[in-house]
């Protein structure tokens, strides 16, 4: 059988509802068509057989694959369809399944040639030629920076990878559905049909934020072009759902899954690749910002920040982008306002609001809104203390005081970090309070402190709260 490598798609299931669904059900109750749901699902996404009809009263059955779809979404694993799975199974995504084997043909699919070629056939009016070929450029850039493979543009030849945009019905068993359903699919690489690349040509086609961005979606299918599957980490530009953000590069999961199939590119990794995932057992970690918020412990660093339930033994990491559309990576401190569902993010003289994880404000705004100095070039700290509601400011050895209820700084401000806080004396580069207790993190240290009286309780290490 040939497996087709990529398809944007959102599922459409026709289902019986043989079970009425009454007026007064609860939001959260699973009903018999969610369960018919489930098992198209599961069918179609994770490679269940046909002759199925079985399947809702084979609970073992259903239950070990749902399993499969929680674990791959990074979903609480119980096997159990709650409304957290359904909401899962029921947005947007691509239309093959996330477990199966990407490929045409037997083996590893890679080229296995220094130089690729590729050719765009045709065009749609909604974009310029220019705007066409620099979106696949880019998309095929990004994939060449990471590995020692070569692109070439070529013209009026058969290419390995042909790109087209395509009607309904275009001869490859696979056909488009109009505007809003699937948006593209790829080959695996190999003779033939491997490797091409088709969109819908009925689709909105933009190179900007409304549409749909034929850059976005060409990453993707060159990734598909040159081997590569899906992937769970919802950063990857290889996550099965179309997505759009601001910042669009390969992601650490793209980066390693496609230098397992072609090797590394020594120039790429020393120069122009983002930062690694850092290791969070590292004893030598530090921290750009910590807060608590929503009941979590976040820990930042680079890209990236970890989220960690004080029930949870485990940390969870992911991109900043991913939460945060706007945010920018290596922030230097962050700040929840308990009680009003906001956190601030500070880089360099702006800062960032939050309200329920969206950005309250259409840009960053200047620090100096809290009433800095205008020497105050950046942020290494920021805790809000419950007890006084006031937000502190550390800079170097000195720190602020301000007073989030009527929006003002304190009189009598900056003093200095070791007349207030004995037993501080390093710069501290995150802050947050947890249970009474005040958490200083100093490079790879953290200090626990005890605001009443004024001193260290103990020191632990910086990823003390990851597990480590």
């Amino acid at each position: 059988m040939m497996y087709l490598s990529f398809a944007f798609s959102i599922l459409f299931v026709n289902i019986a509802f043989s079970l009425p669904v009454s007026p007064h059900r609860e939001a959260n109750e699973i009903t018999q068509s969610d369960l018919y749901y489930a098992q198209e699902y599961i069918k179609q996404f994770y490679t269940l057989e046909d002759g199925s009809e079985g399947l809702i009263e084979s609970k073992d059955s259903l239950s070990g694959k749902i399993k499969e779809v929680q674990k791959f979404y990074g979903l609480q694993v119980t096997g159990k369809l709650d409304t957290e799975t359904m909401e899962i199974m029921k947005v947007p995504r691509c239309g093959v399944p996330d477990l199966a084997q990407y490929r045409l043909y037997p083996g590893k699919p890679r080229w296995k040639k220094p130089i690729v070629t590729y050719r765009v056939m045709n065009y749609v009016p909604q974009l310029s030629y220019f705007e066409i070929e620099n979106a696949i450029w880019r998309a095929v850039n990004i994939w060449q920076k990471a590995i020692q493979l070569n692109f070439v543009r070529v013209h009026n030849i058969e290419a390995d990878i042909m790109i087209s945009f395509e009607g309904r019905v275009h001869g490859d068993n696979f056909p488009f559905d109009g505007r809003g359903g699937t948006l593209a699919h790829a080959f695996s690489p190999g003779p033939g049909i491997g490797g091409n690349i088709h969109f819908d040509r009925e689709e909105n086609w933009t190179v900007r934020r409304n549409g749909v961005n034929l850059f976005h979606v060409a990453a993707h299918e060159f990734g598909h072009a040159l081997g590569l599957g899906h992937s769970s980490h919802r950063s990857a530009v290889m996550y099965p759902t179309y997505r759009q953000s601001n910042v669009f590069s390969l992601s650490w999961d793209d980066i390693r899954a496609i230098q397992n199939l072609y090797g590394t590119m020594q120039i790429y990794n020393q120069k122009s690749a983002e930062p690694m995932m850092p290791d969070k057992c590292d004893p030598s970690i530090s921290f750009d910002a910590v807060t608590k918020a929503y009941g979590e412990i976040l820990l930042f660093k680079n890209k990236y920040f970890w989220r960690k339930y004080q029930q949870v033994a485990d940390a969870k990491i992911t991109s900043i982008q991913d939460v945060w559309l706007d945010l920018p990576s290596n922030i230097d401190a962050a700040c929840e306002i308990p009680g009003k569902d906001t956190i601030y993010f500070f880089k360099g003289s702006k800062f960032w609001t939050y309200t329920h994880y969206e950005l309250s404000q259409n840009s960053s705004e200047s620090i100096y809104l809290f009433g800095l100095p205008t020497f105050v070039k950046q942020i290494d700290a920021a805790i809000f203390i419950q007890q006084a509601k006031k937000i502190l400011f550390f800079i170097g050895n000195m720190y602020w005081s301000y007073n989030e209820e009527i929006k003002t700084m304190d009189y009598g401000y900056p003093k200095q970090i070791s007349s207030s806080w004995p037993g501080i004396n390093d710069k501290i580069d995150a802050a947050f309070q947890n249970n009474g207790l005040i958490y200083f993190f100093s490079g790879p240290r953290l200090l626990e402190y005890d605001y009443w009286r004024k001193e260290i309780v103990r020191t632990l290490n910086s990823n003390n709260w990851l597990g480590c």
